[in-house]
């Protein structure tokens, strides 16, 4: 099967090639397989980072998720649950939760960890689509870390088709795919582990076919893309009202802090926000309204509810009650100069609000952050002074094509190291550094920093041991 194209697999041989290899792989340690973070963990650990999972992923937006119903009056689909390591949370949140996966022995090994747990059902599926399960059935249908291990986009499109059809009118599908599309990314062969890509493209496609609501879609161009579906109540065939007046921009500001009205041209700070009345706000979404900037049409990241960044702004301008506000965020096109521009929304049915004047300027130099520290013997996180598990892995934000072992620099405590590798990692969207600490090091807890040139990362702690 690895010598032909994908072409030339079907549906199931990819399903057959997913089912092997996630036996397997929970057969040797599926912990890991799961949570990337630590080769060895306990249950507590394990289970600690699926509870920060469920608060960042669904508590953080449980508003927009519940449409305002109690959430344990829904039931939920959860899309490769593995070991239940997100599951034991949702199901205390949500009245039911059918935790599905293509491995059978990822839902045996589930099953012997979530006794008791009588509102969850475990459920193994073909790896293609959910046959079994009624359509408009689910309230919630939510799937993380999962699509971005499928080797082929086929694939991934009959899973998300079928989940869409199981999803109830009214009811809110989030997943995440891999969204990368650099050169280097589409020259790595696809398998069961780097999966194929799914991009921002085929998400609009997506959304567009199955006549979905598109509310957002964050992280385009990343592994981790956030795409955020509502299943129209809209009677089939019935033509889209997306306006009720004309739309009007009744606020602005910089999409993470309404405070702030500049936005920058590049680098972090690129998103605008407006805050838009006037639109049918179960209708209009991020495929049926553009954001014009100088003339230029720009398809949003985001049309939905006025997010929690802003909401406490709004309630003190228009007060408690907001459902008449469409909150939208839009990325300043690549190129566009600094200086004043106009800005307005534009509905695909040709209605368009009247213009805002926004301050575009020159971002201050990106900032190199770093995110994951391990080891670069089991890629654990336990670092020692001594032995194999003496070398560093960063992986590191806000390095760009110039990076490498002439310009990066690490240092640990007092020490300044040169690093042995510096390069981008097409899987993750980031880039990978690895020193060595030097063999006098001494155990205890010290400060790492990166420099990249002149630029100097915020300190983080590194505990040796």
């Amino acid at each position: 099967m690895a010598n032909l194209s994908e072409k030339q697999r079907t549906l199931q041989d990819f399903a057959h090639e997913m089912k092997r290899d996630w036996d397997e792989r929970a057969r040797q340690n599926a912990k890991w397989f799961i949570n990337t973070g630590k080769l060895q963990q306990s249950d507590k650990e394990f289970d600690a980072s699926g509870k920060v999972e469920v608060e960042r992923l669904v508590l953080a937006d449980l508003p927009l998720l519940t449409h305002g119903r109690d959430p344990k009056s829904m039931q939920v689909l959860e899309i490769g649950c593995g070991l239940g390591r997100m599951t034991r949370y949702l199901a205390e949140v949500f009245g039911e939760v059918y935790a599905t996966d293509v491995s059978p022995e990822m839902i045996k090994q589930a099953a012997g960890r979530l006794p008791g747990l009588t509102n969850v059902r475990l459920c193994e599926t073909d790896g293609v689509d959910f046959a079994a399960l009624p359509s408009n059935h689910f309230d919630i249908v939510f799937s993380a870390y999962v699509f971005q291990h499928v080797p082929s986009a086929e694939v991934i499109r009959a899973n998300l088709a079928d989940g869409y059809r199981v999803l109830k009118p009214g009811g809110v599908f989030r997943f995440q795919t891999s969204s990368i599309t650099t050169f280097d990314f589409e020259d790595v062969e696809k398998d069961t582990w780097v999966g194929a890509t799914f991009p921002e493209t085929d998400i609009r496609r997506f959304a567009q076919e199955q006549g979905a609501q598109l509310i957002g879609i964050f992280g385009a161009g990343t592994q981790y893309c956030w795409t955020t579906l509502r299943k129209r109540e809209r009677v089939t065939g019935s033509a889209p009202q997306y306006a009720v007046t004309r739309p009007q921009i009744e606020f602005y500001g910089r999409s993470d802090n309404p405070e702030v009205k500049e936005v920058c041209t590049s680098g972090e700070h690129t998103y605008l926000a407006l805050v838009v009345s006037g639109l049918v706000c179960e209708e209009v979404d991020a495929n049926s309204l553009t954001v014009e900037i100088d003339g230029q049409e720009i398809l949003p990241r985001y049309v939905g509810p006025v997010s929690r960044a802003y909401e406490p702004a709004m309630k003190a301008k228009f007060g408690e009650s907001l459902g008449h506000l469409t909150h939208v965020e839009v990325g300043v096109p690549i190129g566009e100069p600094s200086g004043q521009v106009k800005v307005r929304v534009r509905l695909s049915t040709d209605e368009a609000s009247g213009p805002v004047t926004v301050s575009l300027r020159e971002p201050q130099p990106v900032i190199p952050q770093i995110g994951l520290v391990k080891n670069g013997s089991d890629l654990g996180t336990e670092v020692y002074a001594r032995g194999a598990r003496s070398s560093l892995r960063l992986y590191v934000e806000g390095l760009d094509e110039a990076a490498d072992t002439g310009n990066v620099r690490v240092q640990v405590g007092k020490r300044i190291i040169k690093p042995s590798y510096v390069g981008f990692l097409p899987d993750d969207g980031v880039y990978r550094v690895d020193v060595q600490l030097p063999k006098d090091i001494a155990p205890g807890v010290t400060d790492l920093r990166l420099y990249f040139g002149n630029l100097e990362s915020p300190s983080k702690q590194l505990h040796i041991k």
